[in-house]
C-alpha cells in the first residue's frame, strides 16, 4: 500500500507532489509556485482566514475533494496565480543571488564575512542553503554553521550574520544582523494580532539590522510588525523558491518515487500540516490520529500514492508514526 510518513522539510518532496493537502501552513503558499491543486482541511479559522485558492473541506469531504482535484486540476487556477503573485517576488530561479546582493549593499560592508547561522534547525538549513551556495559561487567569504562562537566571531572584521530566526539574532551583539523570512507570511497562516503583540514585547527585535521579506504580503505585514523600525524591512525575494524550482523535474519525481517505494503509475498526494490541531499562533492546524486514519484508508482503497510530510524527523514524526502504525496493526 503506497502510504508513507516522513519527517523532512526538503523541497524535493513538494516538487514531486501532484495534489497538496494542508491547512493553514505556509507550505500551501510554497506550492502555489507549481500551480497544482490544493486542498485545505478547514475548520472555522481556515474557512474564514485562508484565501480560496483551493477546495476547503472537512474530513468527511476529503475523498470528494481529491476526486474533484484530479478531474478538474485547473479549478482555482486564477486564484492560485493571484495569491502566488502576492506572496513571491520574482521567483525566477535567481532569488538567492538577488537577496545576497541586497544584503551586502544594505550592510555597507565592502568585504563581508557572512555567517549563515541555522542553529542546527532543518527548516532553517533549507532556507539558508541557497544563499550559502550563492555566496560560495560569488567567492564571498562565508560559513554555514549551527553554533555562534563568541570568541571566534566577535572580533571578525566585516561580520555579517544571516539567520531565519529573530530570537537567535536577538542574543548576538556583534556584526550586521539579517533576518531572512522562513515563511511567506501569507494571509491566514498565523494569528496576526498575537504576532504583533509578540513583536512589541520583543521591542521589535531591534538587534536585527535588516528584515528581508519575500513578497508583497510579507513586506507590508512585516512593516506593520516592526512598528517604529519599519525602515529596516526590505522586499528582495524568496531564496527557497530557487530550490523549489530546481527540483521541479521529471527526474526528481522519479527519484522521490524510488526513494519512498511509491508506485510509478499513481499520482502523489502529499499531506503537509502545520502541526497538531490547535495552539496559540496556529489555530487551523489539522494533524491528528483521525486525519492519518482517513489518509491511510484513502491510500488503501484508491489508486493514489499518499505521503504524510512532517517538517522534521524529531519527536513529533516519531510519535505520529508510532501512533498510526500501532492503530492500523490493531
Amino acid at each position: 500500500m503506497p502510504f508513507k510518513i516522513i519527517g523532512s522539510p526538503h523541497p524535493k518532496y513538494l516538487a514531486a507532489t501532484d495534489i497538496l493537502i494542508s491547512d493553514m501552513s505556509n507550505i500551501s503558499y510554497d506550492f502555489l509556485l507549481y500551480n497544482r491543486p490544493i486542498i485545505l482541511i478547514a475548520n472555522k479559522w481556515v474557512r474564514g482566514k485562508m484565501p480560496d485558492f483551493g477546495i476547503k473541506t472537512d474530513l468527511e469531504g476529503l475523498d470528494a475533494a481529491i476526486k474533484e482535484s484530479i478531474e478538474n486540476p485547473k479549478g482555482f487556477e486564477k486564484q492560485r496565480r493571484l495569491w502566488h503573485k502576492k506572496t513571491m517576488y520574482m521567483p525566477d530561479g535567481k532569488s538567492a543571488y538577488r537577496v545576497l546582493d541586497m544584503i551586502i549593499e544594505k550592510s555597507g560592508i565592502t568585504n563581508p564575512y557572512i555567517l549563515f547561522f541555522h542553529g542546527d534547525n532543518d527548516v532553517s538549513k533549507v532556507h539558508l542553503d541557497p544563499l550559502f551556495s550563492a555566496a560560495q559561487e560569488k567567492l564571498v567569504s562565508c560559513e554555514f554553521t549551527s553554533f555562534f562562537d563568541e570568541k571566534l566571531y566577535s572580533s571578525k572584521k566585516g561580520l555579517l550574520i544571516v539567520s531565519t530566526h529573530n530570537n537567535i539574532l536577538d542574543d548576538i551583539k556583534y556584526g550586521y544582523r539579517v533576518h531572512i523570512d522562513h515563511s511567506v507570511k501569507g494571509k491566514g497562516v498565523t494569528d496576526f494580532n498575537s504576532l504583533s503583540q509578540l513583536y512589541k514585547e520583543k521591542e521589535y527585535y531591534r538587534n536585527t539590522d535588516l528584515q528581508v521579506t519575500e513578497g508583497e504580503i510579507s513586506f507590508e505585514n512585516t512593516k506593520i510588525l516592526m512598528g517604529p523600525l519599519k525602515d529596516r524591512v526590505i522586499m528582495a525575494g524568496y531564496p527557497k523558491s530557487d530550490t523549489l524550482l530546481k527540483y521541479n523535474t521529471a527526474e526528481n519525481k522519479d527519484q522521490v518515487y524510488k526513494e519512498l517505494g511509491l508506485k510509478n503509475d499513481m499520482i502523489l498526494i502529499t499531506y503537509a500540516p502545520t502541526g497538531k490541531y490547535r495552539y496559540p499562533f496556529k489555530q487551523g492546524a489539522s494533524l491528528s490520529k483521525e486525519m492519518l486514519n482517513r489518509l491511510k484508508k484513502i491510500a488503501k482503497t484508491n489508486d493514489y500514492n499518499v505521503l504524510v510530510k512532517l517538517r522534521s524527523k524529531e519527536t513529533l514524526y516519531e510519535k505520529m508514526s508510532k501512533i498510526v502504525n500501532r492503530f492500523f496493526r490493531k
